[in-house]
């Protein structure tokens, strides 16, 4: 999901200066542009070269809206590219050529603007009147190169050559002009990289035992990212070649030390605080110094698993805090942390990772950390909604405790549909090839695998029947603008940013995310059963309610916040209600409605979210109390914005008054539904 721009009159622009003449134009700063009226907006063409910048590549859909602009394609997957006339009607009746080139930057354009077409050959199409699926074309069947070495991501533009001369000239439109590139084709993360990796175990004394796996031509590849991976208790280090060799692979050097785990996760926490600092002092001494120069300390990622999972969040904790200090790094070189199924023996302050990029793995079938109501220890969720950076979680259904290591024997699993380590490990390895390369390299191909819905992008390296449950928020400050995190003005008829909140679903009800029973049975007197989402002294609190039947939960938007024209997104997360009658009767994957109202009263074409993605149905683990199902399971929805356009050129992106979810008319026709996390994302997100 990258930019997008809205309609434009191209007639205007096709007067515009030649291509060849613009370089001279290039270093003016150009104050004004024209503003060309396109229905549902309007946009600024380039003024220096006098083409037009906007969304073309993405991937069908089988329902309205239709189309979803998209960036990134794994390799072997069809590309496409489509134009809605309502929104572009000057297009219509144009026949051009259609570009993959590879992508250029701005100044790259305006010294050369030949178009050669990656493919071999354009695409000749006619643009129709009617729908964006009229004008739909296939771009590649799968063929593009996608070997970028070890980065993700060859990066393409799409060109419409209106005037058919080979060139990028005025009155032509193009994916990629500005900042990013139209798409991306990536080779798929959950494979091995183009590196050797060369293994070697050593040690610097008590639990500092290690074992690091860096590229065999570690000399030509500079300084790399540190990976550095804190066991659990009952476990041993050298239990995690999978994600040794795979991410060294793909050019990081990573650690897996011996963990203090007995004592607890505050032990923990210490060992791995000194095996980090215990390599970068020490590399001279490890295969005779092949690591020297080579460990970028400024990019850091700390894996933690059960135990070992707490350990590196209190780590990160107390870095932050002041409470431990480092030798060779600060908490600002820590880019990434990641728990798997943690534990939570430590205070809620102790366990707060603050800002850092925060990453959470459970597995549902979990029979040890098994994110029950019975007790906090076992409860992982609450340490990743207290954190305040880009957080991401995924929670995999089939999976045990064990299946996150590479050790033969007991799972530490129970559930129907286990998937064992064969299903739990493409998930493991290709998320955390993406989240690394997106947070050490800014890679951007890379944020499409957490930041879309799971069912609708993600590794074709994972088995068809793995269910994963993924979660994306981006951090506090990042310029989203929240409408609704139910976390002030707390009554159900106010939003927290301030607005009227109106809802004919029954059995409304705002709280803290907590299960205050021991027991997963549905119970109307404990709303919010299933949400093991907060314990006593956290402060997470989010919406629930049910419908059986047509229904609507609307929410009004602050006036200086209703041009969302320029904003990339829609975004929300939602779950269904474990072992609620009507969940048990839906009984499948879940979806609903989202409509948008404008200031005349004009209503956007409701969206079915499920054609993206739906909702995972609680997975059916018995225990616990009388019934199937487990802790809720939240999804992130993002709905682009320009899709709320979609043949609908009166609708008015400018003027958006209310925010309408619609139960029961679209999507399932019944359900038990909890909310969270309403908020418009902004450009960069």
């Amino acid at each position: 999901m990258h930019r997008d721009s809205p309609s434009a009159v191209t007639a205007l622009l096709r007067a515009a200066t030649p291509l060849a003449l613009m370089a001279p134009l290039a270093a003016q700063a150009l104050s004004t542009s024209t503003q060309l009226s396109g229905g549902a907006g309007s946009v600024t063409p380039e003024p220096r070269l006098g083409v037009l910048d906007l969304e073309l590549a993405g991937e069908t859909l089988a329902g309205y809206p239709h189309f979803h602009y998209t960036r990134t394609f794994e390799i072997g997957k069809r590309v496409w590219m489509a134009i809605d006339p309502t929104r572009y009607p000057a297009f219509v009746g144009d026949t051009a050529d259609i570009y993959v080139v590879a992508h250029q930057s701005v100044a790259q354009w305006i010294a050369n603007g030949a178009l050669i077409d990656a493919r071999g050959a354009p695409t000749t199409f006619t643009f129709q009147p009617g729908t964006i699926q009229a004008n739909t074309v296939t771009l590649d069947n799968g063929t593009l190169n996608a070997d970028a070495g070890d980065s993700l991501g060859v990066p393409y533009d799409v060109v419409i050559d209106f005037d058919q001369d080979g060139l990028l000239g005025a009155g032509d439109a193009i994916d990629g002009f500005y900042g990013e590139p139209g798409f991306f084709v990536v080779e798929d993360p959950g494979q091995p990289g183009p590196h050797n990796v060369i293994e070697t175990q050593y040690s610097g004394g008590s639990f500092l035992g290690q074992d690091t796996y860096y590229p065999a031509n570690l000399l030509t590849l500079g300084q790399l990212p540190l990976v550095v991976i804190s066991h659990g208790n009952g476990h041993d280090y050298r239990w995690y070649d999978h994600i040794g060799y795979h991410l060294a692979s793909w050019g990081c050097i990573v650690m897996s030390h011996q963990n203090n785990t007995q004592p607890g996760p505050e032990a923990a926490s210490v060992t791995t605080l000194t095996n980090t600092d215990y390599l970068l002092s020490n590399q001279h001494l490890i295969d005779n110094g092949a690591l020297v120069g080579h460990i970028d300390a400024t990019r850091i990622i700390w894996i933690g698993h059960s135990r070992g999972g707490e350990g590196v969040a209190r780590a990160f904790n107390k870095v932050k805090t002041g409470a431990y200090v480092p030798v060779n790094y600060k908490a600002k070189d820590i880019a990434l942390v990641s728990s798997i199924a943690p534990t939570e023996f430590l205070t809620v302050a102790q366990l707060t990772p603050f800002d850092v990029n925060y990453h959470m793995f459970v597995g549902a079938s979990d029979s040890d950390v098994n994110g029950g109501p019975t007790t906090p220890i076992v409860q992982s969720t609450p340490i990743y909604e207290r954190s305040v950076g880009d957080k991401t979680f995924h929670s995999i259904q089939g999976a045990g405790h064990a299946d996150f290591h590479n050790q033969a024997g007991n799972c530490w699993c129970t559930g129907p549909s286990l998937i064992g380590k064969t299903g739990t490990h493409p998930v493991v390895l290709s998320n955390y090839l993406a989240l690394i390369k997106h947070y050490t390299e800014g890679n951007v191909a890379a944020r499409d695998y957490f930041e879309r819905a799971y069912d609708d992008f993600h590794s074709a390296s994972i088995p068809s029947n793995v269910i994963v449950a993924a979660e994306h928020k981006d951090a506090v400050g990042s310029g989203n603008f929240v409408i609704d995190d139910f976390q002030t003005n707390t009554g159900t008829a106010t939003s927290s940013s301030g607005t009227a909140v109106t809802a004919t679903v029954t059995n409304l009800v705002e709280a803290l995310m907590q299960d205050l029973d021991s027991s997963f049975s549905w119970s109307a007197a404990v709303p919010m059963n299933g949400m093991c989402r907060a314990i006593s002294g956290d402060v997470q609190r989010g919406a629930i309610f049910d419908f059986t039947t047509s229904s609507t939960y609307s929410v009004a938007v602050l006036p200086a916040q209703k041009d969302f024209s320029n904003d990339v997104a829609l975004g929300f997360r939602a779950c269904q209600g474990t072992r609620h009658p009507n969940t048990d009767s839906w009984n499948q994957p879940a979806s609903f409605g989202v409509q948008l109202e404008d200031a005349l009263g004009h209503l956007s074409t409701p969206i079915d979210f499920g054609w993206y993605g739906k909702l995972t149905r609680p997975y059916l683990r018995t225990g616990t109390g009388t019934g199937s199902g487990w802790a809720n399971e939240f999804g992130t929805v993002r709905i682009p914005m320009e899709s709320f356009t979609r043949h609908n050129p009166t609708f008015d992106l400018t003027q958006v008054v209310k925010i309408h979810f619609l139960f029961g008319s679209v999507g399932a026709t019944l359900g038990r539904i909890g909310m969270d996390d309403i908020e418009i994302i902004a450009k960069g997100n």
